[in-house]
Order: structure tokens, then C-alpha cells, then sequence
């Protein structure tokens, strides 16, 4: 079983314990074995520091631009509580790449989690928005996004909390990941299903804003590489593998959640740049087309 205060990201963690496991079933020399262990590792763990570096370049331009040049409004909020969620996750899984300290792994913990709840809370409010868009208009509080987002960070801190309890930390691990994934990843599923059909099957829509659109594509990219990690924790402790195994599961599934919280400026980029426009644009005039062109009522008077 993995330990809570260590993360298998170096390639050191598996080159010894891989070139045991293989060298009662293989013909060819340890020494083989192992540099080509080594080499392999060596080589995702600089494909993932790429990964990382990437994201936190990206993510601290978005919040740049929205925290200093982009005017605030409900999206941006989200947005920009989102870009310092995934920035968290980054950096600390880069240190604990690199240490084995707890308290890096709960601030980890704390950034994961808090990530996957406002993404849960931006596809939740964005389906209202589309699915009974009346109600949405006069009924959404002016602060709402404000408050949702200093409420989820407080949860997600409180959650994490579990693993102070008198309780064992493997149970306490349990019970975050089975309450992350009910929390979250149905939600998300729920909600990326309905706006698809929403926005892209109905023969009746209007056209949505450009957000909606790179909003689809980070839920599935969500769906696809951040869910899993939350999949991993239920396996890895309730399951019964070897510690290798559960070791090279938990290394999958931390650098699909690197990817995940890495892309999503790539998105915006993509999404909000003119397909036809020859010349360079700007990258705050990029996320200006992404977040401003939608339709939400109160949109353009929240307030810093």
C-alpha cells in the first residue's frame, strides 16, 4: 500500500523495485533491465515536469489577466479561482515529486479537491443557465459567484481536515475520495451530457458564447484525465494490489491529473482566438472573446 506522505514520481521509486519484480521472468541481465527502467521513467518524469511547467506558465497568465486587466464578472470569477485551484495542484505536485513532505500532500489535497469542486459548481450553474434560462436571469443572486467560490475553498479545507481526526489515514483518505467522486464526477457527467444537448442537439437553440464551448471541452478533458485520480484513490485503497502496482496507478493517475489541470488555458487560447484572423491578437483580447460573449443575465456588472 502507497504511503500518505510520499508520492512516486521519481524514477529512483520504481527502478530497483521494477527490476526485482521482472528479474525472475526475463532472459536478459539485471543491469539491462534496470537502465531501461530507468531511462523509461526517466523520460515521463521529464515529459511531466513539461506538463507542469507548461500549466503554471498558462494558469499564472490567466490569472494575471484576470486579476489585474480583465474586468470581473461572474465568469471570470470562477475562472479565476479555477486558474489558482489548478496552480496549486501544479506546484505541489512538483514539490512532492521531489520531497516527501505531508504537508505539501495536504495542500495538494486541498487544491485537488477544491479545483474539482469549482468546476463541479461552474458546470452546475452554467446548465441552469441554458436549461431554464428565465428562472436563471431573475432569480441568480448578484454575489453568487463570489460567495460559491469562498464557500467550496472553505469545504474543501474542512474535508481535508478528515485526515487530522483520531482516526487511520487510509480510512480518512477513503472517505475524502468516496465523497469527492459522489460529489463530483456524476455532476460533472450530468451537466456535460445536458448542455451538449442543450447548446448542440437542440434544433431550437440560439447560439451560446464562445465560454460554452470551451466549457464542453474542460469538462471531457475533466472527465477524462481529472476524474480518474479520484478513481485511483477508491482502487488503490480498497483493492488488494501489490505495492508496485498500486504504486505505477497512483504515478497514471497523478500525471493525468497534471494534464488536467494544465490544459485548460490551451483551451481559452483555442477557443477564443479567430480561426480567420491572419494577424497576432492579443492574449487578453483572446480571453476577453471567451468570457464576455455569452448571454447571462448580471454578467457585466459583477463587481471586483
Amino acid at each position: 500500500m502507497i504511503q500518505l506522505s510520499t508520492t512516486p514520481l521519481l524514477p529512483s521509486t520504481y527502478s530497483a523495485a521494477g527490476s526485482q519484480g521482472q528479474s525472475n521472468t526475463t532472459r536478459f541481465p539485471d543491469n539491462e533491465i534496470e537502465n531501461s527502467t530507468e531511462i523509461i521513467l526517466y523520460l515521463l518524469f521529464s515529459l511531466f515536469l513539461f506538463i507542469c511547467i507548461f500549466g503554471l506558465v498558462g494558469n499564472g497568465i490567466v490569472l494575471w489577466y484576470l486579476c489585474f486587466l480583465i474586468k470581473r464578472n461572474p465568469i471570470t470569477t470562477y475562472v479565476l479561482h479555477l486558474a489558482a485551484a489548478d496552480s496549486g495542484v501544479l506546484l505541489t505536485i512538483v514539490v512532492l515529486a521531489l520531497t516527501n513532505d505531508f504537508w505539501f500532500l495536504l495542500c495538494f489535497l486541498i487544491t485537488y479537491t477544491s479545483s474539482q469542486y469549482l468546476l463541479t459548481a461552474i458546470s452546475t450553474e452554467k446548465c441552469l443557465s441554458v436549461v431554464f434560462p428565465i428562472w436563471y436571469r431573475c432569480h441568480r443572486p448578484k454575489y453568487l459567484s463570489a460567495l460559491i467560490c469562498t464557500l467550496l475553498w472553505n469545504i474543501s479545507c474542512l474535508i481535508i481536515g478528515i485526515l487530522f481526526l483520531p482516526i487511520n489515514r487510509f480510512l480518512a483518505m477513503e472517505i475524502i475520495s468516496i465523497t469527492n467522486f459522489i460529489l463530483c464526477t456524476p455532476t460533472v457527467i450530468i451537466c456535460t451530457v445536458l448542455l451538449f444537448i442543450r447548446i448542440y442537439c437542440s434544433l431550437h437553440g440560439r447560439r451560446q458564447g464562445k465560454f460554452y464551448a470551451a466549457l464542453l471541452l474542460i469538462l471531457l478533458v475533466f472527465i477524462l484525465f481529472g476524474a480518474p485520480f479520484s478513481i485511483t484513490l477508491i482502487f488503490v485503497f480498497f483493492s488488494a494490489l501489490d505495492e508496485l502496482h498500486s504504486e505505477y496507478l497512483w504515478t497514471i493517475s497523478v500525471m493525468c491529473a497534471s494534464i488536467n489541470s494544465s490544459v485548460n488555458p490551451l483551451i481559452y487560447f483555442l477557443i477564443g482566438r479567430k480561426k480567420m484572423q491572419r494577424s497576432r491578437e492579443s492574449f487578453k483580447l483572446v480571453l476577453q472573446r471567451v468570457f464576455s460573449d455569452n448571454v447571462d443575465c448580471r454578467e457585466g456588472r459583477q463587481p471586483v
